[in-house]
């Protein structure tokens, strides 16, 4: 996650401000079957958490007030939004003073729709969305063009467009009828392979230099990820010629041209390679964590060990189920200490934001995402030491 995220989640969770807030989360897609009646899925869901909070909010007069008020303003707010400002998925944090008043649009669906009123934001449905969207750098290439991408939240736009032209000189590949002079023959023959060399020439100076212009950009951007789509062995060849830290970032080398292609249409292409690069991290993360702890190192598991190893600030990525749920008296005493120590009634939004405040990675997935999960209490932590 970038320090930019860092700093916005932390502002997020750390607002101080006089009353309750809101936080909403809508999973306005399109593309959701859910979505695709007169009345969408979204819009219900919406009506539907703001009476079930206005509901829970009855016990405490003022407080029922506020989350009449403040459901009022979030209905309207989305509503009144355009489909492009709803995008796939919208987080709204509104608190009854009007110093937090937070709208954002992700191209990637939350998990769930939620409505929440808490003494301040919750932030953990939005931390799943923000890992699942890491800064990637998409990278298009034909034989003569290529083309970076910078992706995140599902969406993309075009930062680099470089033209590389192929320059064969006189060489042309003879596509005459065959000769019938032997010694002709021949020397048609030199000639293709000497056409043929000489392609093959420049298409490795071509990958070296599209590499060294890729790897100054991913490393002045902060990209975490590189997506390369390319012609038939160029994608291979250009990998090859990145130097070994951006090699590293290469998640997924697909087989196409995709250079033409609108940057919207190229990132649709390209989702179910991004989906899969980020499922092979999180289970990566879930098998290191178990493995280290079983190993007597630097790794957790089980939610009392992860939020004791939070407490201390000695998590280096967490990794939770979405849908955990903790009962205090699980926990040990130092445990539920821990959890007391963070203001935060949920043990999710508890963990969630202890990580974001040492600044810890945060991943969420589900038991059917992580199989691994369902055996460790549904989460883990890489540890720094």
């Amino acid at each position: 996650m970038s320090e930019e995220r860092f700093s916005r989640l932390r502002e997020l969770i750390d607002a101080e401000t006089d009353g309750p807030v809101l936080s909403v989360f809508s999973r306005t897609d399109p593309r959701d079957p859910a979505n695709s009646s007169e009345t969408p899925g979204w819009k219900i869901a919406l009506k539907n958490g703001v009476k079930e909070a206005e509901a829970k909010a009855e016990a405490d007069g003022a407080r029922a007030e506020a989350m009449r008020k403040l459901g009022k303003a979030a209905e309207q707010r989305i509503e009144g939004a355009s489909a492009d400002q709803r995008g796939r998925s919208v987080a709204l944090f509104l608190s009854e003073d009007g110093s937090l008043d937070y709208f954002h649009t992700f191209q990637i669906p939350v998990r769930d729709d939620m409505v929440a009123l808490d003494e301040g934001a919750v932030i953990w449905p939005m931390v799943e969305v923000i890992d699942r969207g890491e800064q990637t750098g998409l990278v298009l290439m034909s034989h003569d063009r290529i083309r970076l991408l910078d992706w995140a939240d599902g969406h993309a736009e075009d930062l680099e467009y470089s033209v590389f032209d192929l320059e064969l000189g006189d060489w042309k590949e003879y596509r005459g009828p065959a000769p019938a002079h032997p010694a002709r023959a021949k020397q048609s023959a030199h000639t293709s392979e000497s056409y043929s060399e000489r392609v093959e020439e420049w298409r490795s100076k071509f990958a070296r230099a599209a590499a060294a212009n890729i790897a100054d950009s991913a490393l002045d951007l902060g990209m975490k990820r590189l997506v390369i789509a390319a012609d038939g062995d160029l994608g291979r060849d250009f990998v090859e010629a990145l130097p070994a830290g951006t090699r590293d970032l290469v998640v997924a080398n697909v087989q196409t041209n995709l250079i033409d292609m609108s940057a919207a249409d190229a990132t649709e292409h390209l989702e179910p390679h991004l989906s899969d690069a980020w499922n092979e991290k999180v289970n990566g993360i879930a098998a290191d964590a178990i493995e280290r702890s079983s190993a007597g190192g630097k790794g957790a598991v089980g939610p009392d060990e992860v939020l004791l190893a939070l407490a201390e600030g000695r998590v280096e990525h967490l990794l939770l189920d979405p849908y955990l749920e903790v009962d205090g008296r699980d926990l040990s005493e130092g445990g539920r200490q821990a959890l007391t120590d963070s203001g935060e009634a949920s043990f999710r939004e508890a963990a969630v934001e202890m990580a974001i405040r040492t600044d810890a990675g945060v991943s969420s997935a589900s038991v059917d995402e992580v199989p691994a999960l369902s055996d460790v209490g549904g989460i883990v932590a890489l540890l720094r030491y």
